[in-house]
């Protein structure tokens, strides 16, 4: 009679150990999850950091055009007159901001170069722990099927001595 009392308490306290991982893992779901959301919005900012390069990347395309005409006509001011220092300045100054702003957009896309970076890191390490998760989840429930099974031998068992002590009960009142 006692190791029919020790097994279900047993089992019992089995099934809590594995209601408790349960509900860590799910836990642990939903902090994957929020990252996951986290993840998605520096997506789209990065995207929007994207679209905004490729815009400025195209204005330093029509710098660069704008600058080689203006260096073609440098070319033929300085060939058929003199003098004109004060207008090379301003080129100079044009030629300088264009530079100035090429050297910016070169850091623009270095920083968001290294976010999308950090972002495919961390979500290489999400996809890495909702995979153990899945692997964890498999055990479980691996786990649980087994306990069923014994679960079921153990109603039988207890089926079985309840029939049994029916007959002695009515063998002895008789």
């Amino acid at each position: 009679m006692k190791i029919t009392l020790g097994i279900p308490i047993l089992i019992t306290a089995v099934l809590l150990l594995l209601v408790g991982n349960t509900w860590l893992q799910l836990s642990i779901q939903d902090s994957i999850a929020a990252e996951s959301e986290k993840l998605k919005e520096n997506l789209v900012q990065s995207a929007a950091k994207s679209q905004k390069m490729n815009s400025q990347l195209s204005t330093i395309s029509k710098l660069n055009e704008k600058t080689s005409a203006l260096n073609k006509k440098v070319t033929g001011i300085q060939n058929n007159t003199k003098g004109l220092e004060r207008e090379l300045k301003e080129l100079d100054q044009v030629v300088a901001s264009i530079a100035e702003r090429v050297h910016t957009i070169d850091r623009n896309t270095a920083l968001t170069s290294d976010e999308l970076k950090l972002i495919q890191s961390s979500l290489q390490g999400s996809v890495q722990k909702l995979q153990s998760m899945k692997g964890t989840n498999r055990q479980i429930v691996e786990t649980l099927n087994s306990m069923q099974s014994l679960q079921e031998q153990i109603n039988a068992n207890l089926r079985e001595m309840n029939e049994k002590t029916k007959f002695i009960h009515q063998k002895g009142g008789k």
